[in-house]
Parts: C-alpha cells; structure tokens; sequence
C-alpha cells in the first residue's frame, strides 16, 4: 500500500526528471553547495524542539530527518562517527572503540599502544602512521570536498575530525571543536578566522 504522500513525491521528481534536459541537470549538479554536519553525542531526540532547542527543530524539519536510525554496536562514540562519516562499518575501517589498539607507541598518548582517539593530536598521529588516513575509508566530507562543495564539521574534539580525517589543515574543511582557539585545537584557515 502506497503512501499518498511518497507516492507523490515520487511521482513528482519522475515528472521533473522526464521533462528536464540532460544538460539543466549537468548543470545543477555541478553548481555549489554547502555540507555542514554537526555532530551531537548523546543529544536526545524529544530535547530537539521549538520550546528548548528552536533553531535545532526548524533545521530537523526543514532539511533531513532520519527517523529510524540507529547506533552502531558497540555504541562508542568514535565507532560512530567514523561510521557515519564513511558509511561503512567496524570491520571495513578497523576503528571498533574509543581506544584502538595501534601497534605502535603513540607520542602523544605517553607511548600507550592503545590510545583514546578523542584527542586531536592522537587522531593526527595515528592518521600519518596509516597513511594519511587511518579509516582506511573516504570520508561523505572528503568526498564532498574533491567534487567541489564547500565542506565543514561542528561537534566535539575527535569526532568533528573523523568526518574529514585526511584534511586536518583547516585550508579545505572546517573544523570546529571544543578546542577550536586553544593548544591543541586544530587549526581554522585566515579565510575562516576573518569571518568569525
């Protein structure tokens, strides 16, 4: 049974796509557009809405909404977020907690071999070892980016990083995190400063 409302919309973008021409399209998709992803930790849905968190309500409803989402297991912070920055699982990108074992002594992390990756300065570490990216996996972000969109990530200090891990030099994507303008903070290009 069909939905009347899907069915549509449905209807609707098959209509549009019929009677548009292969080049409006060429050029649509090419046109800019923004990617911002912020990522919560631990917001809970029912707190997003007009009374206590307006802005975040109308932003919900206006653009997407995924209604049935749901936490990778374990539910780690970390396991998530480079999740949903590759969309892919555990088992592809290597990344199954909030502390990785490395292989290797990290600096950084006074030598341990399996360190809390919620730390800018350990994900750079850990992200040079591996090849410039230690997901192993393209990030939505990184992608985005070498297709031309203008890309940024808001959230806390690891995983605002892991949703564009091989571009730490805040010239392509931004990054904004808990230590945004502060030692160990990663840094925004003069571009972005003059505009904040």
């Amino acid at each position: 049974m069909f939905q009347s409302s899907r069915f549509c919309q449905l209807l609707l973008c098959l209509s549009l796509f019929s009677l548009a021409e292969f080049d409006v399209v060429i050029a649509l998709a090419q046109s800019p557009h923004n990617v911002i992803l912020f990522i919560p930790d631990g917001l809970r849905p029912e707190s997003v809405n007009p009374t206590i968190a307006p802005t975040f309500a109308r932003v919900r409803d206006q653009g997407v909404r995924l209604a049935n989402s749901h936490s990778i297991f374990p539910t780690l912070t970390m396991v998530n977020s480079a999740a949903m920055g590759t969309s892919h699982f555990p088992g592809d990108m290597g990344n199954y907690a909030n502390t990785v074992y490395m292989g290797f002594p990290v600096p950084s992390a006074n030598g341990s071999v399996t360190p809390m990756i919620e730390n800018n300065a350990i994900l750079g570490e850990i992200n040079a070892r591996f090849g410039g990216n230690y997901l192993n996996e393209e990030t939505l972000l990184a992608a985005a980016r070498k297709v031309g969109l203008l890309t940024a990530s808001v959230g806390k200090v690891g995983p605002a990083a892991v949703y564009d891990i091989t571009e730490r030099s805040g010239e392509e994507t931004i990054i904004i995190d808990d230590l945004t303008g502060r030692p160990g903070g990663l840094p925004l290009s003069s571009t972005t400063l003059e505009a904040l």
